[in-house]
Formats: structure tokens, sequence, C-alpha cells
């Protein structure tokens, strides 16, 4: 930014956030409006020195932090430093940085917005009030000094839980798919047996003697076309990169977690040093939640095709999509800021992953500006007494913005022009066996698709939630693949059936939704703030609950160690007697996916089937009691 802005200015650096509430108190004042109470972040104070020093030889003083909610109040931190010096102090917003936007943002002369910071002081009071009322709460009732709960992270936690269950009770339905293979038209085909249930091999059998291929020799010699059906194809392509769908390429394209994606995001937003030697921005803002892209980028944009791409530009104006429900749509999406700076051109300025970022956002949004894969489905319906098999394909008449990727389609062109009358020539058949499918566990990619999707969370903390969660040990991961910890389930378990209304997804969202109406004055932050911290009293003062269905019995254990456990579980007072207490598992350095099954082990008899990530990122099933029991299995 210094180069832009010449001699005459002096750019010194903050490093993020100077101030927040302190680490080990609560830091919150009950007695006046929950006002929080922050003390300096370690070396922030000595660093913020040097700033003053700098600044008290200044004329005025600018205040450039990231234009969203963290950004204000690192900038409000800063003002309340900086007040003292008696200097003119403005506040500015740069969605990018480039010498226009820095000129235009000069003019403006802005000063704080109290309403963002107000949303952000409120998060942050109501963060810090969960975490220190339920904490404490889960080491009391889970006996594990060391736990912690968030409460977007107690929500996320939730749904990798509860995929995990869904894997667990999942039972595989074994199915058979009828294909008739011959000759239409001189070409060989296949046709595919519609059914609305999965067929048994019982079903195939008579399907077979109906349509008089069983029993040998086979009577069927021919089917009719006796339907067309036509579907329209109109793919558009995907939309410029929200932060969600950019951590989720990145993810899934570069392997790039969604900590690296952002840092390195943040280093293309803040410029590299290019070939005129001034530091020059690449992208636009990297944090928002919005796929819209301004005028004057898109204009960019369209002009670069028409010199680059003509064929493939899409002529008038795409019509605009509208936003996510939860999309706050504060900022435009994550574009370019010239896309004339190829990727090609500037390789040798970044960094091996800087340039494959780069180039993910510059393809998507020139990909985004393109015509669409136009085409036709056709289906032939070939009915056979009560049955009915259908043959469809694709074709394609203009592939539309896959061809910037210079992928050569390789779908075979099936010049079927049949008509309603023709014949299918059979000559033999299949039966194939398949599998119903478990579901498939989240990525973080689908975490974050899923976080933006439902509301829960914001594009400044997409990124963090998940750390956090790895960093606490409630899940694990492997080779893409995200699972819930023994310790995470456990936690989960006795969070949602104590707090389930407070870390539900309805509950946080609709608090997402109150945190954005107090940045457009519709809501105050002290009610807000109150509000939750009297609905969190009333549960915490209500009794607890406890899975009965965590508790396993051991079939080795001892009577001498049940009638130990039995006394050391002896109810506290003023605890309902009716609830039942979990004797957790010792903490562990390292915690692997471990979770309960209500199936009971096909070999012992005695113990139960339970599951955890393989390395290499599949189920393994196991009986509780190993290794008395060396019953193990995998998914294929």
């Amino acid at each position: 930014m210094s180069s832009y802005l010449g001699k005459d200015w002096v750019v010194v650096a903050t490093k993020g956030h100077i101030k927040d509430l302190p680490p080990k108190s609560y830091g919150v004042d009950f007695s006046n409006s929950f006002e929080p109470e922050y003390e300096w972040l370690k070396g922030k104070k000595n660093l913020f020195q040097l700033i003053q020093t700098k600044a008290k030889r200044s004329s005025a003083i600018y205040i450039a932090s990231d234009p969203d909610r963290e950004g204000e109040i690192i900038a409000k931190h800063c003002f309340d430093e900086l007040k003292k010096l008696k200097k003119p102090m403005y506040r500015l917003r740069l969605k990018e940085i480039t010498k226009e936007e820095l000129s235009l943002q000069l003019q403006k002369k802005m000063g704080l917005d109290w309403q963002s910071i107000e949303s952000q002081i409120a998060r942050r009071v109501v963060d810090r009030i969960f975490g220190f009322e339920v904490s404490p709460d889960l080491w009391r009732k889970l006996k594990i000094p060391t736990l912690s709960a968030g409460r977007v992270q107690s929500t996320v936690l939730h749904w990798i839980c509860e995929r995990e269950k869904e894997i667990q009770n999942f039972s595989k339905e074994t199915y058979y798919q009828i294909k008739l293979i011959g000759t239409f038209l001189n070409q060989k085909i296949e046709l595919k047996y519609q059914s609305k249930d999965k067929l048994k091999l019982e079903d195939t059998n008579q399907v077979l003697k109906e349509i008089q291929i069983l029993p040998e020799p086979s009577r069927l010699k021919e089917l009719v076309l006796s339907h067309i059906k036509i579907k329209k194809i109109n793919r558009n392509p995907p939309k410029a990169f929200s932060t969600a769908s950019l951590l989720e390429s990145s993810f899934r394209s570069l392997k790039f977690d969604s900590k690296k994606t952002m840092r390195i995001a943040q280093s293309l937003f803040e410029g590299k040093k290019l070939q005129s030697g001034e530091t020059v921005g690449l992208i636009t803002y990297m944090r928002t939640d919005s796929t819209r892209v301004s005028d004057s980028k898109r204009e960019l944009g369209v002009n670069f095709l028409k010199k680059h791409y003509p064929t493939l530009l899409l002529e008038g104006n795409r019509k605009n999509q509208k936003q996510k429900k939860f999309s706050q749509d504060a900022h435009e999406a994550v574009v370019p800021i010239d896309p004339n700076l190829r990727p090609d051109l500037i390789k040798s300025y970044l960094t091996a992953d800087e340039w494959k970022l780069y180039q993910l956002i510059w393809e998507r949004f020139l990909v985004s500006l393109m015509k669409p894969e136009i085409g036709q489905e056709v289906i032939y319906e070939f009915p056979i007494g009560n049955h009915l098999f259908l043959h469809s394909f694709e074709d394609i008449s203009d592939f539309g913005f896959k061809n910037f990727y210079g992928i050569n389609e390789k779908r075979e062109k099936k010049n079927l022009l049949g008509k309603v009358g023709d014949s299918f020539f059979y000559e033999t058949h299949s039966i194939e066996e398949k599998e119903t499918e478990p579901p498939t566990r989240y990525t973080q990619g689908k975490l974050i698709q899923k976080m933006e999707d439902t509301g829960v969370g914001r594009p400044s903390t997409y990124a963090t939630i998940l750390e956090t969660l790895l960093k606490r040990k409630y899940i694990v991961e492997y080779q893409k693949n995200i699972g819930p910890s023994a310790l995470g389930m456990k936690v989960d378990d006795y969070l949602f059936l104590n707090f389930g209304e407070m870390i539900g997804e309805s509950f946080t969202k609709d608090l997402e939704t109150k945190l954005d109406q107090i940045t457009e004055k519709k809501e105050s932050r002290e009610q807000l703030v109150s509000s939750f911290y009297h609905q969190l009293q009333i549960i915490l003062k209500s009794p607890r609950k406890m899975n009965v269905g965590s508790i396993q019995k051991n079939p080795n254990q001892s009577e001498d160690k049940k009638q130990k456990k039995s006394n050391s579980n002896q109810r506290p007072s003023g605890i309902n007697h009716r609830n039942i207490e979990i004797n957790p598992e010792p903490t562990k350095s390292k915690v692997s996916l471990n979770t309960g099954s209500n199936q009971t082990c096909p070999k012992c008899l005695e113990g139960f089937v339970k599951t955890k990530l393989g390395k290499n990122g599949k189920t393994i099933y196991f009986c509780s009691r190993y290794p008395h029991c060396d019953y193990i299995t995998y998914d294929k």
C-alpha cells in the first residue's frame, strides 16, 4: 500500500487484533450492560507504542483494517488508543488494494461503523458467556477438566456426530439391475430396466420369465421403441467464489485446508510485488458470502473474454441470481482485481501455492461470465408387457464454458436418430449386483458449504471453527474425511441433550440473523446478550440429563470393580437423582474415532460393534471387547 501513497505517508501494521477479552477471567461486566473488558494481547502493547510514536509526527491518521466486523473492532481499539493525540482520524475500508480503490476511500474520510462494532461485541460476549458457563458444566459432569465448549463449534460438531451415527446405523441392502444388450439402428446399446422399487434376486428371475428370456432358449427377439422423451439441457457455469465455495473448491482441487487457503488468499489480497516494483493487490476481499460481481469487474472480465475467448462469452448479461437466504451480501465475490494479470504472466512473482490459488480464482471468475452448456437429454422407452426398459443419452450442441478448460469431451456421439416404431434387436442380458451406499462423511469443504447454506457462522469464522474442533480433538481427519473422536461423541451427546436448544441449527442461524440486525440498527446489543444469558441460566439451573445409551456393560469387569465404580458415581447434593452420571475414559493424548453402536458383536455375541475412521478414510468395525474378542472388518 505504501507504494501507492508516496513518500509523505507512513504505513505500519498492527498484525491483527491488538486487544481481546482476557483468556483466563470472564472479562464481561454484568453490572454494566454486559460491557466487555478488553486487555492487550501478548506483545501488542509494545508494538502499538511504536505505532503511536510515528502517529505523533503525523498530521492525520487513517486506519485500514479489514472491511468487516473483525476489522471494525480492530479499528475501534486503535481509535481508543490514538484519540489522545488529538489528530484527525479516519477509517478506510478497502475491498481491494488498488490505487483507484485507495484514492476513492481516502476522499470519503469515513469514521467508525458503530453498528458493526456493536454487532462484533455482541458476538464476542455471547461466545464468551457460552464458553465460560458451559465449559465448567462439562468439566463437572464428564469429569474431564480440559474440556471446552464453543457455541457455533458445538453446532458443527453435532452435524459431524449425527452423520457418524447415520453411518453406524446404516444397513447395506443388495439389489439388482437388469440390462438388455443388443443393437438399435445398427449400433450396440444397452437398455436398463426401470422399477419403482429395488429389485431382489427373485424379482429379476420373475421379470426375465415374464419377458420370455427365461427359460432358455430365449423367445425374446426384439423390443419396439414406443415413446421418445426429450429434456433440454442448459447448464450454467458456476458462479464466482464466495468464501465458502472458495474453501470448498480449494480443498477439493488443491488439497489446501481452510486455514491454508485463507492465509494464501490474505496474501493475494494484500498484494505481491510484480515486475513494475509496485506491490499490487491481486484479488478482492476474501471474506464474503456473496457471489455478486460488481459492474466494473464484470466489464473487465467481459473485455478480457472478447479479446481472448470471444466464442465463449455469453451474449448479454445473465440474469442476476438471488443470493442465498442467509447471505449478508456486504462484499462482492472473490474475484481477480484485473483479469489481464493472467496466472502465467505473474507466476514467477508468486509462490507455488499462491499461484495455484490465484489461478483457481482467476479461472472461476472468467468461467462465471461464459456461455452455458446447451443440449438435450434423449430418453427412448421400450415397453414389453408390464415392464419398461430405457436407453438415454445426452446430445450436447455447445459445451459452452466447459471448452475453456481445454477438456475434449470424450462422450461418444450418439447419432441415434430413432423414431417411434424402430426396433431394438435383443442379443443377451446381464444382471448387475449392487449395494446401497452409506452416507459419506463430511470434508472440510462440505462442512463450510453447509455453514454458508444454513447461515451458521460467517465467512470470517468458517476456517477457525474447524481449526478449533481439531485442536480440541473433538474431531479427527484422515484423507479428507472428518469424523468425531470418542471424546467428541461424548461431548456432543451431553451438550445436545442439555443445551440442544442453544446449539441447534435453528437457534444458531437465528442468532446470526439478530447479529446482522444489530448492524442494521434493528436490534439492541444489550437486549440480545441479556436474552441469551437468561436463556442459558434457565438451562444451567435445570436438572442435568445424561445419555443412558452411552453406558455399556463390560462383561470382563469384576464385581469389586463394579462396586468401586458405583461408589465413585455418588451424586453430589443438589443433582436430581434420576439423572445418570457418565464415568468417562481418561483423557488421552491421541484421540481416535471410537463410537458406540447397538449392534451385538456377531463373533462373541457379548460385546458391541464399534467403529473408527481408518487412516485410508474408510470405516473399521470392531468389537467393544477387543482385545478379548478379535472381530474386525472393513468397508469395501
